[in-house]
This record gives structure tokens, C-alpha cells and sequence, in this order.
């Protein structure tokens, strides 16, 4: 039974980027004209094999009675309980319920991930080592989608069918007219992948030999590239500026004060973003839509600030849009804590907050003061607080969750 656990473990690592999927729900995806993905209830097929996976493990655990030494939960594990029972509160009295019930089921595969993870199914260098053939994988993938300018017909994958005729891809509009596609991997959308990459490498970052490094930081900095991202590639330089400011610290206290400091300049700076969106002057297409979503957001937390439900952000921001939407413009507010404040509630928003804090408050204890490695550790989360500010992937997409369980299960983890 371990070998076979291991080894589904280690295929689901390489595989979870696969976007196969299924749609199970659609009770308002047509209302607006365009199909809308924001509100449909769909089923991907790695979930099926990380739901095996866990349910394999389970069985294991009881039969070898190991169950019993699982550590008691703290105080982290109470006040996500708490922000996800305000979640399915606010949901339940203003949203589509069974729109949280997928949310949920996404948040428990997250759990799932952190304690496979945390329990160490297989070695943590041989999980990074999964998780890195993946990313290569992706890379080679989105390197042939950008050089053929289309897609390669792996669709049995779940690649898209992406090219520069296609309606909804994502492109870049050259010099000469022409458009360039913006590659895909086997993801719905490049920000997916190039978030997804950026997560990768900052997960593997402290277990990479110095001789290798080089060879990996060029590698995922020119897969990152190739997908366009801007979002991914900000982060990627923020947080490479976050570990300088590490590395000269050499006290635990010192690098928590700093932790936390920077993750208030960094919500005071998404507050003055906020509040001003409506007067900031912006050229950029897309940079001016992503305000005009902002100030739709605002509007909707100042009529509605005790949340309108997880997955209804789409279905009730035409009523506080100054203009009327198209329907390819009913989208999530491209920020995930502006998202979350939205359909959970001021008081929602709070709790995410204080959770953050805890994770890095925690982080930073004595054993911890002087290692590279320990400092290196931390970035993935960093880099998801950071990423979180320019996208709302890690809330609507299923990967996000995904993702912030191996960030937290990394983050938390005994070295």
C-alpha cells in the first residue's frame, strides 16, 4: 500500500497542472451572453486522483493506528475554520450555496496537500524533485506553444486550444501587426501558469545544490518570461529583494519585526490603491480595466460590506458598475484580498489577515536565525501574499488553493 501511495503521490506532483476537467454546475454561467466560468461548478481530473490519494493514505493510517499521533491543531487551524464558516455564512443568506460547496471541496483537497505533505508521504527532495520535472515539463510546453504560435493538440492533457485566431486567448499584438499567442502550458490561462512557476521555484529554492542554482534561476526565470505574466514577474523580483533584506538580518526577532512590517506597507499600499483607483490615470488597456474593476469593488463593499457570498462577485457587480459591462467583462476583481473583502466580508478580509500574520509571526524562531535556508524558506509565502495583490487566481481557480497548501505545509514544517 506505501509504494502504491507513494507513487500515485509522485504522478498527481507532476500532474496537477492538467486541466481535464468536467463541468458539474452551471446554473447562471449563460446570464450574461458569454459563458462565464466564475460561477460553474466544475470537477478536474487530478482531483479525483489526489481525492484516491488521501483516502488511500487514510486507510493506511487507521489500519497502523498512527492516526493517534497526529498533532493537536492550534490556533491557525481556528481561525481558518472561523473564516471559512463566515465564508459559508455570508454565502448561505446572499450567494449560490452550492458555489461554496465547490469552494469548500477545494479548500479540503488544499488540506489534503498540506498533511500529505507534512507527513511526509516520500522524502521532501524527492517531492521537490516531482514538482521541478513538472515545471520543466511546462516550460518545454509553453516554449513550442510560443514558437508555433499555437497549440500542439494535447488536449487529452487538458492543453486548451489556444492560437493568435482564437477567440479569448490571450495574445500579444506585435510591431507588424500580427499577434502573438501568450503560452498556456496545460493551464486555463498564463497568469495560472506563470504563478504556478513562480510557486515552483521558490518552493524549491532552499533544497537546490549551489551548483545547480545557477542552471535553476535561469531556467524558471525564463519560463516565467515566456508566459507574459506581469504579476508573476513583479513578484518574482519583489521577493527576490525581500530575501536580500533577509540575508543581512541574524536575529529570529529582527526578521519577524521585518515580516510583519512589510506585510502592513504592503496592505496600507493595497488600501491607497483602493481608495484611489478611480482617479489614477492609466494608458494601458489592460492596467485601466483592472482600476475600473477596483472601483466596482469599492462601491460594492461600501453597499455591501458584510460580504455577498463566495463565486457572486460576477453576478451582482453590474449594479455597481458606473457603465454598462459587456459580457466578456464580467470578470473577479483582479486582486484577491479586494475579492475576498467582496464576497466574505470586512470581517472575512480581517480574519485573512490575522491568519497571514500568524504564519509569519510563527515562522521566525530561534533554530531558525542564521541558515539561508531557512531564510529561503519562507519566500513562497511571501510570494503568494505579494502575487495575491494582482490577480485572483489563488481564490477562483483550482490550482491556487493547491498551491497555498504546499506554501503553508512548507511554511509550517519542521526543517
Amino acid at each position: 500500500m506505501t509504494k502504491l501511495i507513494q507513487t500515485l503521490w509522485k504522478i498527481f506532483l507532476f500532474t496537477f497542472p492538467f486541466s481535464v476537467h468536467f463541468v458539474l454546475y452551471e446554473n447562471a454561467s449563460y446570464r450574461f451572453g458569454n459563458f462565464n466560468p466564475w460561477v460553474t461548478g466544475f470537477l478536474f481530473l487530478p482531483e479525483v486522483l489526489l481525492i484516491l490519494i488521501f483516502a488511500l493514505w487514510f486507510i493506511q493510517e487507521i489500519r497502523t493506528k498512527e492516526l493517534g499521533k497526529l498533532k493537536q491543531p492550534g490556533w491557525g487551524l481556528t481561525l481558518f475554520l472561523l473564516f471559512m464558516l463566515n465564508a459559508g455564512m455570508v454565502t448561505l443568506f446572499k450567494g449560490d450555496i452550492i458555489l461554496y460547496l465547490f469552494f469548500l471541496i477545494r479548500v479540503l483537497e488544499a488540506g489534503a496537500v498540506y498533511v500529505l505533505i507534512r507527513q511526509k508521504v516520500i522524502p521532501h527532495k524527492e517531492l521537490i524533485k516531482w514538482l521541478l520535472y513538472g515545471a520543466v515539463f511546462q516550460i518545454a510546453l509553453a516554449y513550442l506553444q510560443t514558437r508555433l504560435n499555437h497549440s500542439l493538440g494535447l488536449h487529452i492533457i487538458g492543453e486548451p486550444v489556444i492560437g493568435p485566431d482564437v477567440a479569448n486567448v490571450a495574445k500579444t499584438d506585435l510591431i507588424d501587426g500580427t499577434k502573438e499567442i501568450r503560452p498556456y502550458g496545460t493551464f486555463l490561462h498564463p497568469n495560472i501558469l506563470g504563478v504556478y512557476l513562480m510557486t515552483v521555484f521558490f518552493l524549491s529554492l532552499a533544497y537546490i545544490k549551489k551548483t545547480a542554482l545557477p542552471f535553476w534561476i535561469i531556467l524558471m526565470t525564463v519560463g516565467i518570461y515566456l508566459t507574459g505574466s506581469q504579476a508573476a514577474q513583479l513578484t518574482l523580483i519583489i521577493v527576490a529583494g525581500i530575501l536580500l533584506a533577509l540575508s543581512f538580518m541574524k536575529v529570529a526577532v529582527q526578521k519577524r519585526i521585518l515580516s510583519l512590517g512589510i506585510l502592513g506597507a504592503f496592505f496600507f499600499g493595497n488600501i491607497v490603491v483602493y481608495l484611489n483607483s478611480a482617479s489614477i490615470a492609466w494608458n494601458n488597456p489592460s492596467v485601466y480595466e483592472r482600476l475600473m474593476q477596483n472601483v466596482i469593488s469599492l462601491n460594492m463593499f461600501l453597499h455591501k460590506f458584510l460580504g455577498v457570498g463566495v463565486a457572486n462577485f460576477t453576478l451582482v457587480m453590474e449594479e455597481f458598475s458606473l457603465v454598462k459591462l459587456l459580457p466578456w467583462e464580467f470578470q473577479p476583481v483582479h486582486n484577491t484580498y479586494f475579492l475576498i473583502l467582496n464576497e466574505t466580508g470586512i470581517q472575512g478580509l480581517i480574519l485573512l489577515i490575522i491568519i497571514i500574520g500568524y504564519l509569519l509571526h510563527g515562522y521566525w524562531k530561534t533554530g531558525l536565525s542564521y541558515l539561508l535556508k531557512d531564510k529561503a524558506r519562507i519566500l513562497p509565502l511571501f510570494a503568494l501574499i505579494v502575487v495575491a495583490s494582482f490577480d485572483h487566481l489563488l481564490w477562483t481557480s483550482w490550482i491556487g488553493p493547491i498551491l497555498a497548501g504546499m506554501v503553508v505545509a512548507e511554511t509550517t514544517r519542521s526543517a
